[in-house]
């Protein structure tokens, strides 16, 4: 390999590591991977299959393959996530250096933009995302092994670049079958070839291109013949026929297409700059803002190094064919924008940023390569070098961004299992669980059920369906009304994942905010904090904290899911309390209570000291009880609630008269 290729490739790596490595250890499970490693967990490997065979049968053996390498722990999902989404730059390199070899420097500059675009946010997620990057590096090698393979003198090495490249694009489209569009980039890459050669007339060379293309339709032919016709997907969404056939049902469809199609095209090539950027980055605490700047910068200085060390030779070398050259990679980014956004348009789904970045991978090998072609067009070298810096900076401190959004994420939900594994010894099969996690959206039921099911109920299943003992439900407006109406019992069965939901059988467990402590819910005396969702008000008092089960030996999440046991704050504290106070064991919160404060840990929310009033007005120690009661009373909501508490408490426990006078005189006056 050339000395310049090598330069190339360690550059890509470089700004790689800087704009993806730095949070890595940090990123646990997210949003699907909960399911997903579950899944393998309970029903093994194997089971993969069985979750998608629905819609993408080739993604079961590679999670299979995956989870059998990795297990559960994420850092080896990350780390092989990363080196796919190098191995695509790479591909994309190898690629442009074929089609445009004295273009090097600007294929380079291609590479690195289509490495670090931040319009796909997905990497941080990288199980559920694996068969989407790993598709990419496929999907980019197959195109450069088309190229390599006509190039090719010797008949046989011909021959097994284009086997390799038909068998890598059977390998791409299987995963993620939207990427189909790279087969217009081949397309375009072939016909350039051909079209150069001046010597022959248009219809020979169109001729000539046609017979060198036709071996490598095999992939998407022969995929296509296989999706339409043989394959039926149970998954609408990626039912290309039933979702097709709209556009002949409904002759409006295709002008709302054509809507999506030009709106999309704005979002790859400009929003996907601005957008995810203002969404994750600017959100930043100070000190992980600097940072953020810092890698970015990084980063834009080892590109700026790229220019100094071969452009000046490249505008000598490329001053006859340049424009050619520039021309030609206009129109295949062109090309591959339109054509990476089609596939997505036709089952009716839309680039929304930042909820759906996925579907702007594809075209983002495009944009890439038309950014490259921008920023060669500036003549003035220093501008050229400070607008591709800024570029670069954006895409890093998006990416940082969004890395630290994920950190945080990871850590809340950590945190949240953690405390709910020092609360509940185990909690009844069955039981539909309602979950507020601090500022992490909730968007799917197995946010929730996922976590808690590898902590309390992680045995092995065998068979074709895997049961969730403890199923769980989001707070959408629907699920509050079959709570609050006892709406009785649904059986979702979802890529092989069986629940019985049942709302008249719920536990609902809030954490207010990052700095406050889960709370299990009372639904007889429910204990509500001022800023917890209204939603939750209206379910709080349905919930059945009977449902915890206050024997047996507590459970200890994984630690390869939940990290390690958390230092015992505050509310390591306040959970033993509840239990204890759940239990009738007032005589042991008043000892907890004095070791949380012996060590300096205090409450940032004042309904926390409820165990603790209760406890010293059981045992009837009355500075205890009026020193408390001072600290819970401070906000009108939470007096107005403590008040009705402790009066139902008053009736129901054998309270001292000086007792209830205290609490009548700091709480209900």
């Amino acid at each position: 390999m050339q000395k310049k290729n090598w330069f190339g490739l360690l550059v890509l790596v470089l700004v790689a590591a800087i704009t993806y490595l730095p949070m890595i250890s940090k990123l646990g499970y997210i949003n699907d991977d909960w399911y997903l490693m579950y899944d393998g967990y309970v029903g093994g490997a194997d089971f993969f299959h069985e979750v998608f065979s629905i819609d993408r049968p080739l993604r079961g053996y590679l999670m299979q393959a995956a989870f059998s390498l990795f297990g559960m722990n994420p850092f080896y999902f990350h780390v092989s996530a990363f080196v796919f989404r190098v191995l695509s730059g790479i591909g994309l390199l190898w690629l442009c250096n074929q089609l445009w070899p004295k273009r090097q420097t600007g294929n380079l500059l291609a590479a690195i933009l289509f490495l670090v675009y931040p319009g796909f946010l997905s990497q941080v997620n990288p199980i559920d995302y694996q068969s989407q990057i790993f598709s990419l590096a496929c999907g980019m090698f197959s195109v450069a092994l088309t190229v390599k393979a006509i190039r090719s003198v010797k008949p046989v090495e011909r021959w097994v670049y284009t086997i390799v490249s038909i068998l890598l694009g059977w390998i791409y489209l299987g995963l993620v079958e939207y990427f189909i569009g790279f087969e217009a980039l081949r397309l375009v890459a072939v016909g350039l070839f051909f079209w150069r050669d001046h010597e022959k007339t248009i219809s020979a060379r169109l001729s000539a291109a046609v017979r060198a293309f036709v071996p490598f339709m095999v992939s998407a032919g022969g995929f296509l013949v296989w999706r339409l016709f043989f394959f039926e997907a149970e998954r609408k969404a990626t039912d290309v026929s039933l979702q097709l056939s709209s556009l002949f049902t409904s002759p409006l469809t295709g002008l709302w297409w054509l809507n999506y199609l030009i709106q999309d095209v704005f979002k790859v090539v400009i929003v996907a700059w601005a957008l995810p950027l203002n969404n994750v980055a600017f959100l930043l605490r100070l000190r992980d803002a600097y940072i953020g700047f810092g890698l970015a910068l990084l980063a834009a200085l080892v590109v700026a190094a790229v220019f100094r060390r071969g452009g000046e030779n490249e505008v000598e070398t490329e001053s006859g064919d340049g424009s050619s050259a520039m021309r030609e990679q206009g129109i295949a980014a062109l090309v591959t924008i339109v054509a990476g956004l089609i596939p997505v348009i036709f089952v009716n789904r839309h680039v929304i940023l930042p909820d759906y970045s996925r579907y702007t991978l594809a075209s983002s090998v495009g944009v890439a390569i038309l950014f490259s072609v921008i920023i060669d067009k500036i003549s003035l070298r220093s501008l050229k070098v400070a607008v591709t810096g800024f570029f670069v900076m954006i895409a890093v401190l998006t990416h940082h961004g969004n890395a630290m959004r994920v950190v945080s994420e990871t850590e809340a939900t950590r945190n949240f299992w953690w405390q709910a594994a020092w609360r509940a010894p185990q909690i009844k099969e069955g039981t539909t669980l309602i979950a507020s996690y601090p500022g992490s959206p909730l968007s799917e039921d197995y946010f929730i059920w996922g976590p808690a099911n590898l902590i309390y109920y992680p045995e092995q299943q065998n068979g074709e369906e895997l049961r969730v003992k403890l199923p769980a439900a989001v707070l959408a407006d629907n699920v509050v009304l079959q709570i609050i109406t006892n709406g009785g019992v649904e059986t979702p069965l979802r890529r092989g994942n069986y629940l019985e939901r049942d709302f008249g059988n719920v536990l609902v467990m809030i954490q207010t905010s990052s700095n406050g402590c889960v709370r299990f819910i009372n639904g007889d005396v429910p204990e509500l904090s001022p800023n917890d969702q209204q939603r939750l008000l209206l379910v709080a008092p349905f919930s059945r904290l009977e449902n915890v089960v206050l024997d047996g030996e507590f459970q200890t999440p994984p630690a390869s899911v939940f990290g390690e046991e958390p230092a015992h704050g505050w509310c390591y504290y306040y959970q033993k309390a509840d239990l204890a106070r759940q239990r009738g064991e007032w005589e042991q919160i008043p000892a907890l209570l004095k070791e949380a404060l012996n060590n300096g840990q205090y409450p940032e929310d004042g309904l926390e000291w409820m165990p603790f009033l209760q406890a010293s007005a059981v045992l009837g120690d009355v500075d205890q009880v009026r020193s408390t009661a001072k600290l819970i009373a401070t906000d009108k909501f939470l007096r107005v609630q403590v008040c009705e508490i402790m009066t139902g408490f008053m009736q129901q426990e054998s309270l001292s008269d000086d007792v209830k006078a205290v609490l009548e005189k700091n709480v209900c006056k």
